[in-house]
């Protein structure tokens, strides 16, 4: 049985961050990651937010980001609140532009960043159990359909909304709506107009965005709660077609393209685990918590927690005390604070005020509750 310092379960951008930063501080480590998907498995997650290109230079690879081609995205349009449409530009940001990427490439070249940094990975490698031990984890996996196993010291949770290892081990997903994801992958039209920026248009039951990615393809998303597109049947093509035809701004852009023979459809809901670590593990990225697409900063949040949960591990490696519990408030709170972000956002949209969607959204929550209450302190 091989073994290993540090076992990532997921090859993703938190689970390559966590890999990198390992390496950066501690280049001695054995590191092993084992990533579940092929990297023909195309992945919804397009965008990098303002300040992510940042992130990626610091961890030694954003040279290599770039080689692949990303479009540089100097605005964002909303048709949010009302039907018309509003731009934000990045140009004052001091984080820069946002960019749009292709998804497998970029997870690729983060892989490739990390084993040019010593670390091994296992393409094809699906976690299936862990068995706590004095000295660390006995961990069995599906690699390529053998059953392999494997020990390692620590282990980082880098599954994605499903957090295998730390589920596996009593956390529980808290989960805050039923947000689900049904979306195309289509081709522009040749000599088709090209906006890069990202588009997103409320509607009565949800919400789409459409993004223009590299290699003259476009990504349209329709976004609901899962009963909501089930009684609708828009996980289907036609449904999800004629849902397309009632967002004006949407079907224009997609007017552009060749029609969509196939759509494809991905959890999305929000949630945190209650415990996004314990003795010798860390969960990270979209295992820890996972946010609405709406916010554009899945990628972000997973470069960073990726980096946070290295710290973790480093401290437990160095026999020192209280990461864990620092790195589970940081959590909390910033999960706390993209709710109450979330909610903002969405009590901008009043037109629809029958919808089951935009209902539950305007609903009364947990920490609106507990906001009201720390305001009335501060009185």
């Amino acid at each position: 049985m091989s073994q290993h310092d540090v076992v990532i379960l997921g090859g993703g951008p938190a689970g390559t961050a966590l890999a990198l930063e390992l390496k950066r501080h501690a280049p001695d480590l054995k590191i092993l990651i084992a990533e579940a998907a092929m990297a023909t498995d195309w992945r919804i997650g397009e965008t990098l937010a303002p300040g992510a290109a940042q992130l990626l230079n610091g961890l030694g690879c954003w040279d290599h980001i770039l080689r692949d081609g990303p479009i540089e995205g100097a605005r964002s349009r909303a048709a949010w609140g009302s039907d018309r449409l509003h731009a934000h530009d990045f140009v004052f940001s001091t984080r820069g532009n946002a960019w749009h990427l292709d998804r497998i490439r970029f997870d690729e070249a983060l892989r490739a960043a990390a084993e040019t940094a010593g670390v091994e990975i296992w393409r094809g490698a699906r976690f299936l159990s862990a068995v706590a031990e004095p000295a660390g984890w006995q961990l069995s996996l599906d690699w390529q359909g053998r059953r392999v196993e494997i020990g390692a010291r620590f282990v980082a949770d880098a599954t994605g909304r499903s957090a295998r290892f730390a589920t596996s081990q009593g956390s529980r997903r808290c989960f805050a709506d039923r947000l689900v994801g049904v979306a195309a992958l289509v081709r522009l039209c040749d000599g088709a107009p090209c906006d890069h920026a990202t588009l997103v248009e409320a509607r009565e039951n949800g919400w789409w965005y459409s993004t223009a990615l590299p290699g003259g393809r476009l990504v349209l998303a329709f976004m609901s709660d899962s009963d909501i597109v089930h009684h609708h049947s828009s996980a289907r093509l036609e449904p999800w077609l004629a849902q397309l035809r009632g967002a004006p701004l949407t079907a224009a852009r997609a007017a552009m393209a060749e029609s969509a023979d196939h759509i494809f459809t991905w959890p999305a809901r929000s949630h945190c685990l209650d415990q996004p670590c314990g003795r010798n593990w860390v969960a990270v990225g979209d295992a820890a918590s996972s946010w609405d697409p709406l916010s554009s900063a899945g990628i972000m949040k997973a470069l960073r927690t990726g980096k946070l949960g290295a710290f973790v591990l480093l401290d437990a490696i160095n026999g020192v005390d209280g990461g864990g519990a620092k790195y589970r408030r940081l959590i909390e709170a910033e999960y706390r604070h993209y709710r109450r972000d979330r909610r903002t956002v969405y009590r901008m949209e009043r037109r629809w005020s029958g919808s089951a969607f935009w209902q539950r959204r305007h609903a009364p929550e947990p920490f609106d509750r507990e906001l009201a209450t720390q305001s009335s302190g501060e009185n």
